[in-house]
């Protein structure tokens, strides 16, 4: 009966530790943000810069072409499923339920997982493993501030812009759609949007740009820095941060929707 009883328990233990972890992570990474002093400046926002241009820059074709890809598909679409119901006067409520209130936020954070995680958890994993992260705390650097800070900050502001850009991306894809198949203009189309937004929709888009990249950012450093004995166990965190950062991703996307639009 002990036996099963653990055998249940480890589990939970397992992922209560987990989260333990993140907390410390999170909480270490703020303080040592807060406790940053004129002199580091010049290093921390070297690094966050190199991180923007990873996350972001060099993403945002592949962003923006996903999303003028689904804003064209989506209302194609919907007026194969509304043709003759007067589609086009639904333009903007499906624009923002579908693209501005769940896609955009969710898709560009698969691609941030796919593309910028990943790569957190590899490069914190092999300096784990060279000793790298040791080698700084020996010479008074502080990891969290060095190696956790400017990918933090370099995720938050790169996955901000990037919602930003494919929103409208998805935006000028549906318009092309709307415009040679019922001939809308730019101005009705624009205008059928902005009816259909709300400030809930505008605070729903910054609570999950929050939420998900600091998700995204810590949960790649934690397998990264876990990393302890091999290569072998690179490839494993990698992983493990796609999926358990996914996995956070879609949990965190559902309770700000119940929390804002229950």
């Amino acid at each position: 009966m002990m036996a099963f009883l653990a055998r249940l328990g480890a589990p939970v233990r397992g992922f209560l530790e987990f989260l333990g972890d993140q907390a410390h992570l999170v909480w270490r990474t703020l303080r040592s943000g807060l406790a940053l002093r004129s002199g580091q400046l010049a290093v921390v926002g070297g690094q966050t810069k190199l991180q923007i241009r990873f996350t972001g820059l060099d993403a945002g074709v592949l962003v923006m072409g996903t999303a003028l890809l689904l804003g064209a598909v989506t209302l194609i679409q919907a007026f194969s499923q509304l043709s003759g119901l007067g589609a086009e006067n639904y333009i903007g409520t499906l624009m923002v339920l579908i693209i501005l209130r769940e896609l955009g936020p969710l898709l560009t954070a698969v691609l941030v997982i796919g593309r910028s995680a990943t790569a957190i958890a590899a490069e914190l994993g092999a300096m784990q493993l060279n000793g790298e992260v040791d080698a700084l705390a020996v010479h008074g650097v502080d990891p969290y501030r060095y190696l956790l800070l400017p990918r933090w900050l370099g995720v938050l502001v790169s996955v901000f812009a990037l919602v930003v850009f494919f929103d409208a991306a998805a935006l000028g894809g549906g318009f092309l759609v709307a415009r040679l198949k019922y001939g809308v203009t730019w101005g009705f189309f624009m205008e059928s949007v902005r009816q259909a937004l709300s400030n809930r929709d505008f605070a729903a888009t910054l609570l999950k740009v929050v939420f998900i990249s600091g998700a995204i950012t810590f949960h790649a450093c934690h397998f990264g820095l876990r990393v302890q004995r091999s290569q072998t166990e690179i490839p494993q965190a990698v992983t493990r941060t796609v999926v358990s950062a996914l996995v956070a991703v879609f949990v965190i996307d559902g309770l700000i929707a119940a929390l804002l639009y229950f």
